[in-house]
This record gives structure tokens, C-alpha cells and sequence, in this order.
């Protein structure tokens, strides 16, 4: 066993000397693993609590650390791909240049903000980027796997009484009795699950050991997300899969494993109906929400080409609204996104995910390709929309990012698709 051990460690470590593609995909997997599982503030050590898309000071975190790798490797290797990809993001760029100069606040939390968003560019650049080099071995979607049985992990060890990671003050008691993993909120960990249940669904199925992992991985989502208690999550979840199992079917790709599938996900949901009940009795109108889609509509209206500055709608809004000074944005991401930086920056902000699902929309209903990814990310599309519109979670730090990711690679892997059908250059 050592010697296998040390065989495969020596013929990695080769590998990594020789081959520029296997050093890019090892940057993918450190960036997958850093934004999935430690997501860990390194500098300041005393990091300034505020409700935004980002921290109120700019911080340096892992994943910071495993980006400036990432990048790094994809620039050296592939820098046509990346600057391709970035190009996509130059209009939000040029736009956040100059309000940054003419209208927003000059501050730390104005700073951390500009930064969040460039930093989504350039992880959107790097999964674009890698694709190619990850086409053959899939490592970002194994990563991603990995990361859902390792939530699946803590969670347990939680259950038996070894927290990996504790909850504390007022929060502990909104959470309890609620999974959180590794993460310090139930809806953090429901989201990381969601990416993971969109890379099981995409991972390759050559052989029956694969297979067999990857709707192993499927339930393990499925059971984490249950485990949540998100309500949003869980329908975006359970829509997916049903979705891509209905697109298989229309396509003429069903297999009869899929009803497995199906069957675990009803298992599931039924076993989700006693704190769906409770959940939705103790909340059947979701709360203040909206009440808070009133006070964004109102600052939009009042702000409505610059907004109020990026990561600043709780410090700006929090003036005029106790709710929203307590730190509670609105629980919508599109409102969010325009109240933050105005109606055509927002736009700007969400064209390269729109230019995402546009293509692969357009490759599972015109093209028809055989490729997966397409039919996964189309399958996928009705949960983004939910869990975007009910929260403002998916524009916040690793989890923004971890979007950006996977919609940054799933557009290479579609215009991928486009060309092996002879209906696009790669």
C-alpha cells in the first residue's frame, strides 16, 4: 500500500513538472477546495462585521490566495482563453471605473466591494480558461463531488457531537437543529450543495464505478440540502433533477437507472415534509421580504443610475430603514444588484451569466448536443432564478464567487459543445 502510495505520488508530482494542463487543474481543484470547504479570513485577523456582498474592509481570505494561483497558471498556459473571457466583463468594468471616480463613496467598504466584483471576473476568466485543460479528467466536477461527501462528513461528525465548526452567539439559535457543515449558515451550505448536485449531474459516466459515484454524489446533495431545511434550496434542487431527467427523455437519452434517481429524490422530499410544514407554518409569508422589496424598489428610484456604491446598500439604506440597519438586505439579488451599483450596471454585472444560459439553452434546443453539460445548466437555470430571488446570498463572498466559477466553465464547456457539432469556434 505505501509503495502504491508513493508510486502515485511520485508520478503526480511528474506530471506536475511536465504537464501545463494537470498544474492548471490542480489550481482548479485548490480553488474549488477553498471556496467549498475554508473559505478562511487570513488578513486582518479581526475582520469588520458587515451585512454586504463583501466584508467592510478589504480581507485577504484562502481563496484570495488559490484565485492569484489559479490565475497565474491560466495566464501562462492559456492567456488568449482568459483575456477571451474577461472580455466579456470589460462594459462592468468600464462602468464601475467611473462612478467609482464621479458618484460612490470613496471608503474600505466602497473598496472591498470593487473588489468582490473583480474578483468574480476573473474566477468567471479562469473556469472559461481551465476548461480546455480539464476537459479529459473532469477535475473540477470531482472536486466539487469531494466537497459535497465532505460536507456530508461534517455534518455528521456535528450529529454525533464533533462539530468540525461552531456557530456562535445569536445566530447559534436561529440555526439550531439545522445542518450547517462547514459553513456558519444553513443557506451557505444549501447553496455549496446545489453547485455540487449541478457538477454530479455533469460528471462523466463512462464506466459503472463512475456512474455509481456520481448518483451516490447526487445523494448526498439531496440529503444535505435536506438536512438544511432550505426551502428554496431544496425546490431548486429537486427542479433540476427533474428537469434534466425530462430533457433526457425528450431527447431520447432516458435510461432506466434514472428512475432511481427520481425515486430518491421523492424519497427524500416526502422525508422533508414534516419541517416544510413547520418551516412554512412558522413563516408562510417569508418574513420581512416584502417589506424589503419595497424599500429597494424606493432607493432604486431614488438612485437609479449609480445606485448607492457597490457592497454599500446596508450602510446607505440602513439610514433610512431600521430593518435594513440591522443588517437584512433585500432577498432578491437582482434588486440588490441595481440598488448597488444602478440599472445599467446591473445589467452589465449579470451579462456574462445571461450569455451563459443563452448558450446553452440555444445548444440543447437548436443545436441538440450530446455534450451534458448544456442540458445540466438549462436544468439548472429555474433554481438559480429561484434562489436568486428570494435571497441575496448568491452575490455574497465564496458563494458569488463559486457561481462565477462554475458559470465561467460551464461556458466553456457549452461553446465546446458548439463546436464538436460544427456550430461554433472553441
Amino acid at each position: 500500500m505505501f509503495t502504491r502510495l508513493t508510486r502515485a505520488g511520485r508520478t503526480l508530482a511528474e506530471g506536475l513538472r511536465s504537464d501545463p494542463d494537470q498544474r492548471i487543474v490542480a489550481g482548479l481543484a485548490f480553488l474549488v477546495a477553498t471556496l467549498g470547504l475554508v473559505p478562511v479570513a487570513l488578513a486582518p485577523t479581526e475582520v469588520v462585521i458587515y451585512s454586504g456582498v463583501a466584508t467592510g474592509t478589504p480581507t485577504l481570505y484562502s481563496y484570495t490566495i488559490a484565485i492569484a494561483v489559479a490565475l497565474l497558471l491560466v495566464a501562462l498556459h492559456t492567456r488568449r482563453r482568459l483575456v477571451r473571457a474577461l472580455f466579456l466583463w470589460v462594459p462592468f468594468f468600464g462602468w464601475l471605473a467611473l462612478f467609482a471616480v464621479v458618484s460612490w463613496e470613496t471608503s474600505l467598504r466602497t473598496l472591498s466591494g470593487l473588489l468582490h466584483f473583480c474578483l468574480a471576473a476573473i474566477v468567471f476568466a479562469i473556469g472559461s480558461a481551465a476548461e480546455r485543460a480539464d476537459r479529459r479528467h473532469s477535475i473540477l466536477l470531482w472536486a466539487f463531488a469531494a466537497v459535497a461527501w465532505l460536507q456530508l462528513f461534517a455534518i455528521t461528525a456535528a450529529v454525533l457531537g464533533f462539530p468540525l465548526r461552531r456557530v456562535s452567539g445569536t445566530q447559534a439559535l436561529d440555526v439550531l437543529g439545522r445542518a450547517t457543515g462547514l459553513t456558519s449558515h444553513p443557506g451557505e451550505l444549501a447553496k455549496v450543495l446545489f453547485f455540487c448536485g449541478l457538477c454530479a449531474l455533469t460528471l462523466p459516466q463512462r464506466t459503472v464505478r463512475q456512474r455509481w459515484v456520481a448518483w451516490a454524489t447526487l445523494g448526498v446533495v439531496l440529503l444535505g440540502v435536506s438536512l438544511t431545511q432550505s426551502r428554496t434550496v431544496l425546490a431548486a434542487v429537486v427542479s433540476m433533477i427533474l428537469i434534466f431527467m425530462l430533457l433526457e427523455l425528450m431527447t431520447g437519452r432516458w435510461q432506466k437507472r434514472y428512475f432511481v434517481v427520481i425515486g430518491l429524490t421523492g424519497v427524500l422530499g416526502v422525508a422533508s415534509l414534516p419541517w416544510l410544514v413547520e418551516r412554512f407554518m412558522a413563516d408562510p409569508g417569508g418574513g420581512s421580504r416584502q417589506h424589503l422589496i419595497s424599500v429597494a424598489v424606493d432607493v432604486i428610484r431614488s438612485y437609479p443610475w449609480a445606485g448607492v456604491g457597490p457592497n454599500s446598500y446596508v450602510a446607505v439604506v440602513g439610514t433610512m430603514d431600521k430593518l435594513t440597519a440591522s443588517g437584512v438586505p433585500v432577498h432578491n439579488v437582482l434588486l440588490l444588484s441595481v440598488a448597488e451599483v444602478g440599472i445599467v450596471g446591473a445589467l452589465l454585472l449579470w451579462l456574462p451569466f445571461v450569455r451563459t444560459a443563452t448558450a446553452a439553452t440555444r445548444s440543447v434546443f437548436r443545436v441538440r448536443t450530446s455534450e451534458a453539460a448544456p442540458r445540466v445548466l438549462v436544468s439548472a437555470l429555474p433554481g438559480l432564478v429561484l434562489i436568486g430571488m428570494t435571497g441575496w446570498g448568491l452575490m455574497q463572498g465564496p458563494y458569488f464567487l463559486m457561481f462565477a466559477l462554475v458559470a465561467g466553465y460551464f461556458y466553456a464547456r457549452t461553446r465546446f459543445s458548439a463546436v464538436a457539432t460544427g456550430n461554433g469556434r472553441d
